[in-house]
């Protein structure tokens, strides 16, 4: 059913990355194109511009963000086993940012750094419901090539490498460091593309880790951009390709559609997963959230659409409102989800 089950698990997951504090406003279009950053991206500022921000836009929600957390707290939230790695701020801010991770079973690995404070962004969401973002880093560009031991891969079955943790030379040395501890040890990867400007960024050296992932996950304008095709058809039979055969290079491949709903293409077959039926708010983390769930699903004994229907919850519940936050109503829905599979 829904191309049968892929791995039994449980699967063990390492997410690392940045931790951050999502601040969350809605402001008109012209807020926006004021401050001259692409829209519907992620954009580095000064603390002048931030400051700026204080003061030209009322702040409506403060949530833990960062793609890599965001993603490690669906897989979490869904019943996986996984953990986070990242450096924050002593402050505040890394208390909230450590309690959200509890709060939705993901183990904390984060380390607090004395010498500089917690990263935040300001997330400003257009009438369209697309956040753009603004981004003050801290502490959690401080992660080095020394930051984590080898030996911690001991303990989990993959490794998740995100998009956005090739941000200056010692995070690509960790980022580097910690895939080779994986791999020497057998375990596999989970390369997550998180955003169209880490492909502009960063894609000479996310292309050759994710040809070795087992598992990838992004969205169609991410994969259009990073393997340089002009058209979705042509991608689509270059992952059926690439994850057919006895020996495939991939073990499945994520696909977002945004509202046309999402492939996983797997055993050289595709898979649509259809698009929630919800007003959007706030798209914010919808795609971490959707790959997350469906990940969980995948490596934890589910078949392939079921992995999907997970994502598909959680994307769903997400951009109903405004924060990357789940609602209250979730929990109920995930549980009697697992025990109509499990039937």
């Amino acid at each position: 059913m829904g191309g049968g089950i892929i791995e039994f698990g449980p699967s063990r997951v390492l997410f690392c990355g940045h931790p951050m504090i999502d601040i969350c406003c809605h402001v008109n279009q012209d807020v926006v194109d004021e401050l001259g950053f692409r829209k519907g991206e992620s954009n580095f500022i000064t603390p002048e511009v931030f400051r700026m921000l204080d003061e030209r836009v009322k702040v409506e929600s403060r949530y833990p963000g960062g793609s890599s957390a965001v993603t490690a707290r669906a897989y979490g939230f869904v019943g996986g086993d996984a953990s986070f790695f990242g450096y924050c701020g002593d402050d505040e801010l890394c208390d909230v940012f450590v309690d959200c991770l509890n709060d939705y079973g993901v183990h904390s690995l984060v380390e607090r750094r004395k010498d500089s404070h917690t990263s935040q962004i300001y997330c400003l969401i257009t009438p369209d419901a697309e956040r753009t973002m603004y981004l003050l880093f801290g502490a959690s560009h401080l992660i080095h090539p020394e930051s984590l031991p080898a030996s911690v891969m001991d303990e989990y079955d993959f490794y998740a490498v995100n998009g956005f943790t090739f941000a200056n030379s010692n995070v690509i040395g960790f980022t580097h460091a910690m895939i080779d501890a994986a791999l020497a040890r057998g375990k596999r990867l989970i390369t997550l593309l998180a955003n169209s400007v880490c492909i502009r960024l960063s894609g000479e050296y996310l292309k050759p880790i994710a040809d070795k992932s087992a598992y990838i996950s992004g969205n169609i304008e991410e994969y259009l951009d990073l393997y340089e095709f002009k058209e979705r058809e042509p991608l689509f039979r270059f992952f059926e390709e690439r994850t057919s055969g006895e020996t495939p290079q991939h073990v499945a491949v994520i696909i977002t559609l945004g509202e046309e709903g999402a492939y996983i293409i797997c055993k050289g077959e595709r898979h649509f997963v259809p698009a929630p039926e919800v007003v959007a708010v706030d798209t914010t983390g919808a795609g971490d959230f959707f790959a997350g769930a469906t990940l969980y699903g995948l490596l934890n004994g589910y078949t392939v659409q079921q992995a999907g229907a997970f994502g598909a919850a959680m994307a769903g519940d997400i951009i109903g409102h405004m924060g990357a936050v789940v609602t209250d109503g979730l929990r109920a829905k995930i549980d009697a989800m697992k025990a109509e599979f499990k039937k």
